[in-house]
């Protein structure tokens, strides 16, 4: 990563004609980029501003970012839940799957993974390097949401980097190895790695910083009924789109629950759910067709912050076979069979789960018995339809799944687990079925492969619980070798030796 500068003005790929673009969703949400603009004209209005912001979220909507690679791309090749995963020799996910980090298409994924992250931190930097100076240039709240924003993204993108190039807090007590760097200021380099103690603190003063300051702005608009809004006011609309004060609240519950800290994560998760800002889809009249104008396959209504993918047809075509012509050895397919048995559909009362594949309004293509494609990120022709070009980065469920595990008794723990699998229309379970805090374990895991599949959360999951088996792996006995990233053969110009 190389931030280029020149005799005090810096040069950055930023991203302008917001407000000539703002006369539908569509629109705004597929600001197109300049080429270079210097620091002086770009931060010498509001406008500049609200456009650097937006440019943050199209870097992190990029193929190695939340685009793909740490959603349904590599890191759900790493837990295992694609059948590709067969052609060892010449597929980059083949190797991925098999933990081979020392392949040199692998290294190129992980290196771009990086590399792609900290230039999208330096850019969150850069907007934050004058906002406090330039105060003046904001109107109402839009200060607070421009920098609350910022910061919030900066958390994000770092607490994803450690939980990938570092070891779990499950795998190895705490120790004076380090981590990864943490930018706090606009670099050419980032710095000295920090250890995962110091990382995750900056991480939680970020956070809290952002919380207090969005926290002026608590409202949502659903992304499912802007699709043709023509409203010029868009900067406050489009909310699960941006890291909204829920959506830091949300990751302040992550961060926790990873930290160990059940009760700060049973605090933050409680505070979203409560919130009522989210609502799970009605399974029973939710409509997954792409052909409707109201389809709704990928549960909008339960993102508290997704990212918004123009192109995700070409992607869902590529790798999804949702259409004819893509390239057979990029498939991303399971078999009927893995599902069937991770979505229980022999188990009373579990066919109808709207997730799984026997379900009235299936998310699935089943080609045949050895190769069915997940749907849910089905475009079609429907190209209007804003829902259809999503992916979920935090989701309501996990809020419930993250306050199930750091409950204090099982009993609460199950209310919370059960609400999830009502919305599915699966049965609730009892505290006689689940009596142990193993059982529970058990079956929230279940609940993670069932419910972000495609998402990415499954290997985070993994690696947080340090499993030392994955189901259907071709990888092997995990341990922190498989679980934790190389660092980039370019690492020096991180800082990092």
């Amino acid at each position: 990563m190389k931030i280029m500068y020149k005799n005090k003005t810096y040069i950055v790929l930023l991203l302008l004609g917001l407000a000539a673009l703002a006369q539908s969703c569509n629109k705004w949400l597929d600001v197109q980029p300049s080429t270079q603009t210097t620091e002086e004209k770009q931060f010498s209005s509001e406008q500049g501003y609200k456009d650097a912001l937006i440019g943050i979220y199209q870097k992190m909507a990029q193929l190695n970012s939340y685009g793909k690679e740490l959603t349904y791309g590599c890191l759900d090749v790493l837990a295992q839940i694609y059948q590709n995963k067969a052609n060892a020799n010449t597929d980059t996910y083949g190797q991925m799957a098999r933990y081979n980090y020392t392949d040199a298409t692998v290294k190129a994924t992980l290196s771009s993974l990086w590399s792609t992250q900290y230039s999208t931190i330096a850019q969150a930097n850069y907007l934050l390097k004058d906002v406090d100076a330039d105060k003046g240039l904001f109107s109402g709240i839009n200060y607070q949401l421009v920098k609350g924003e910022a910061l919030a993204a900066r958390a994000l993108l770092h607490f994803d980097l450690l939980r990938l190039f570092a070891s779990a807090p499950a795998a190895s007590a705490e120790v004076d190895d380090k981590a990864i760097p943490y930018m706090l200021a606009f670099a050419v380099n980032p710095g000295k790695a920090l250890n995962r103690s110091e990382v995750l603190g900056l991480v939680e003063k970020d956070l809290k910083e952002a919380e207090s300051l969005l926290q002026v702005y608590p409202d949502i608009d659903q992304i499912k009924d802007n699709a043709s809004n023509t409203s010029l006011e868009v900067f406050t609309m489009f909310r699960q789109n941006r890291l909204n004060v829920w959506a830091v609240r949300a990751l302040l519950a992550r961060v926790y629950l990873y930290q160990g800290n059940k009760a700060e994560a049973l605090k933050y998760a409680k505070a979203v759910i409560d919130s009522q800002k989210f609502e799970f889809v009605n399974g029973n009249t939710n409509s997954v067709s792409a052909a409707s104008a109201t389809s709704n396959a990928i549960f909008s209504t339960e993102h508290i912050f997704s990212i918004y993918k123009s192109n995700l047809k070409d992607i869902s075509d590529r790798y999804f076979k949702t259409e004819a012509g893509a390239a057979e050895n990029e498939d991303l397919f399971t078999t009927l069979t893995n599902l069937n048995s991770w979505y229980e559909v022999s188990v009373a009362g579990h066919a109808i789960d709207i997730r799984g594949p026997q379900a009235s309004s299936s998310r699935w293509n089943q080609f045949n018995a050895n190769t069915v494609y997940n749907t849910k990120y089905y475009v079609g022709n429907n190209v209007t339809n804003v829902n259809q070009k999503l992916v979920p980065v935090i989701k309501l469920s996990e809020m419930y799944y993250i306050a199930a595990e750091a409950s204090e008794t099982i009993d609460q723990a199950l209310i919370y687990l059960n609400k999830v699998r009502a919305a599915r229309l699966i049965p609730a379970l009892s505290t006689s079925s689940v009596n142990t805090t193993t059982l529970l374990e058990t079956e929230l895991f279940k609940e993670y492969r069932k419910d972000f599949y495609a998402e990415g959360q499954l290997w985070f999951y993994y690696k947080r619980k340090n499993y030392s088996t994955l189901q259907n792996t071709v990888g092997g006995t995990m341990d922190n070798t498989k679980y934790v990233f190389p660092l980039p053969d370019n690492e020096i110009e991180f800082g990092l030796n």
